[in-house]
């Protein structure tokens, strides 16, 4: 891995931007679901869609994967590396993204062409953008079965999902510790009337993420409807999202997020 990477990571760990940059702090933006891979005859891509609208020109920005480590195609067909540092927990790939008055927005896309994985991902820019993640499921033939959007997410310490199984549809979380220590998280189940149903409790590595259907934790009645809350009982910057599946059909869910109860 190349230097000039160790030495851009120690400077956003140190929350230092490149000289030349206009601002004195980053602005980061966190997506609690990052994938890519192919796995089963299906494959999955992530497109990140970023667009300046700071008066920073040009304006530096760092594209952090946490358990993956896939490239991107630009809209040009610039091939964007994804770097690893290798240390600690998760270590990071970094991918280097720079926008200008030539290109102020830019269009990302994975190429699946690993095995399946999934993380999540910060984008941390020397000034303002407007940026969305979306991932979409394809078949053998490259055919789009299914796509969904997601914005960056809220920190907190307390997330609650409402959720409706009457119809057979499965809703999986995404919880992401975004810090340095270990997370200590417990996920409760409440039925329509807030009574509780079942509850767990999870550890989570530093920068890591826990990604899993939310019945297989929790054991769930088969018509069940209330809410899923996932609670910070400690630990440091916390996000999370939740994909509600129908089949192969599947969409984002935000969370409530709050502090804990």
């Amino acid at each position: 891995m190349r230097w000039s990477f160790v030495l851009i990571l120690l400077m956003l760990t140190a929350g230092v931007v490149p000289a030349g940059a206009q601002s004195s702090s980053l602005n980061t933006y966190i997506f609690p679901l990052f994938t890519d891979g192919t796995g089963s005859g299906t494959s999955y891509r992530s497109v990140l869609k970023i667009t300046k609208t700071s008066t920073t020109n040009p304006l530096q920005c760092t594209l952090t994967q946490r358990n993956t480590s896939a490239p991107f195609t630009g809209i040009d067909g610039t091939f964007y590396y994804a770097d690893v540092f290798d240390g600690g927990f998760s270590p990071p790939a970094l991918t280097q993204i720079t926008l200008d008055q030539f290109l102020p927005f830019e269009i990302l896309r994975t190429n699946a062409q690993s095995p399946l994985n999934t993380g999540y991902a910060k984008l941390s820019c020397a000034g303002t953008v407007e940026a969305q993640l979306q991932f979409s499921l394809s078949d053998k033939d490259n055919k789009k079965l299914a796509e969904t959007t997601m914005t960056p997410a809220t920190a907190g310490t307390s997330f609650q999902f409402l959720i409706d199984r009457r119809d057979g549809t499965r809703l999986a979380v995404s919880l992401v510790n975004d810090s340095a220590i270990f997370g200590q998280f417990t996920i409760i189940a409440r039925d329509q009337f807030n009574f509780e149903v079942d509850r767990v409790f999870e550890t989570i590595e530093p920068s890591s993420q826990l990604w899993r259907f939310v019945d297989e934790m929790l054991t769930l009645p088969a018509d069940f409807v209330g809410n899923i809350q996932l609670v910070s009982l400690s630990g440091g910057q916390n996000y999370a999202v939740g994909i509600q599946f129908s089949g192969a059909v599947f969409t984002a869910v935000q969370p409530l997020v709050g502090a804990s109860q």
